[in-house]
């Protein structure tokens, strides 16, 4: 029999248990969602005719899913999760379905709140180890990147590890003063990742509109947001209390003062959309954040002040939501979020490098398709006159046209 090698395929284990071929000739979906700021989803949809599967041990809370999807000679690396909700179907008129929910390692840490006082005889601890102990006590592998600035003590005030560990990434800085601001906390299978967003890397993939003759870009839609009034994206302002000196801390992270920053384009940020205005007037601010950083126990001063690490990194996360784009395209089994991907064909604009935050690889009745959630920092050369040059470091893994 010769082996249809485009015909789209998965290979499932429940348990270590290979799913037999009367179950997965029963699937009618499967989806599995690479998500940035969220929990990684598989979902499968398993046609349950005359009850059958109802009761089987497999499909059972906390039972373990491994799977790997694709093609045949073409499959995507090991993805792991556990199920943790299922939904069952029983129609007046059809085919009752079983739906399993299962999430990525990462739920071990979203469940339980903790209250704790993270300390280290002096000169203190690191976030970037706080991060490393949360791994190890959770058997997963730390892929971490160091952090700056010794802490006497860090208290973890009633939120759950995932939380705790995201609030720390938002302040945390890989170096004094220039180092990059604004960590990204998430699981990948067995890693718990915690470390700068890796835009500045060359894309891994070039998708080609309309000219493409392999076809695979199947769609794209870019949207741009002109600010009615001057916001995150062009100004943010950490304001805070220093508890030693009874006096007030405010930083400010701008275009102008924050250069250590990745740029995916020729612009760094959009205008005013009424007044065409890039520039704050004196009475005008731009987000403003709570910063509690001072109330902290530091070693000793820190070289930098920690509100402007928190402002630096709310006014770049927000700067990535400059410009929003969704990409369908043919099924790509080793393509994954949280990586650059290059986008050609779409105008001097819109074309150039984007960071992918969220993918859903989707198996179903139209095929096996891949549905991305891009963004971007920063438009092409066709942005127009009224937006300023990048004050950033530019993206060299692929200019725009």
């Amino acid at each position: 029999m010769d082996l249809d090698v485009f015909k789209p395929t998965f290979l499932i284990q429940i348990e270590g248990q290979q799913l037999s071929l009367d179950i997965t000739q029963e699937i009618t979906s499967f989806v599995f969602e690479d998500n940035e700021e969220e929990l990684d989803v598989m979902e499968l949809t398993v046609a349950n005719r005359g009850l059958l599967f109802t009761d089987d041990p497999l499909f059972q809370e906390g039972n373990e899913i491994v799977v790997r999807f694709g093609y045949v000679g073409n499959l995507s690396p090991v993805k792991k999760a556990v199920i943790k909700e299922i939904d069952c179907d029983f129609p007046e008129d059809g085919v009752a379905t079983i739906r399993l929910k299962a999430y990525d390692k990462g739920y071990k840490l979203s469940g339980k709140e903790n209250q704790k006082v993270w300390q280290k005889p002096a000169p203190g601890i690191l976030y970037s180890e706080i991060a490393e102990e949360i791994a190890a006590a959770n058997g997963l592998i730390p892929v971490v990147k160091p952090t700056v600035g010794c802490h006497l003590r860090v208290v973890q005030s009633n939120i759950s590890d995932a939380q705790f560990l995201k609030e720390l990434a938002e302040k945390a800085r890989d170096q004094e003063g220039e180092g990059v601001a604004g960590y990204l906390f998430y699981v990948q299978d067995d890693e718990l990742h915690f470390h700068p967003r890796m835009i500045d890397q060359p894309p891994v993939l070039t998708l080609e509109y309309f000219t493409d003759p392999k076809g695979i870009l199947r769609s794209f839609k870019p949207s741009t947001q002109a600010q009615w009034g001057k916001g995150a994206g062009v100004e943010t302002k950490a304001v805070g209390v220093d508890p030693r000196k009874k006096e007030s801390v405010e930083q400010k992270a701008n275009n102008d003062n924050t250069p250590d920053r990745t740029s995916l384009g020729k612009r760094t940020y959009l205008v005013d959309g009424n007044s065409g205005e890039g520039q704050f007037k004196e009475q005008e601010t731009g987000r403003v954040v709570a910063s509690f950083e001072r109330s902290e126990g530091f070693h000793e001063e820190p070289k930098q002040e920690p509100a402007k690490d928190v402002a630096d990194a709310k006014f770049k996360a927000a700067e990535l939501q400059q410009v929003e784009a969704t990409a369908v395209t043919l099924g790509i089994p080793t393509l994954r979020a949280k990586q650059n991907i290059e986008i050609k064909g779409v105008g001097r604009k819109f074309s150039g490098v984007y960071y992918c935050r969220s993918l859903r690889h989707s198996f179903g009745n139209a095929g096996y398709s891949c549905e991305l959630t891009l963004r971007k920092n920063a438009l092409g050369k066709g942005a127009g006159a009224k937006s300023d040059p990048s004050k950033g470091k530019p993206n060299d893994g692929a200019p725009n046209p």
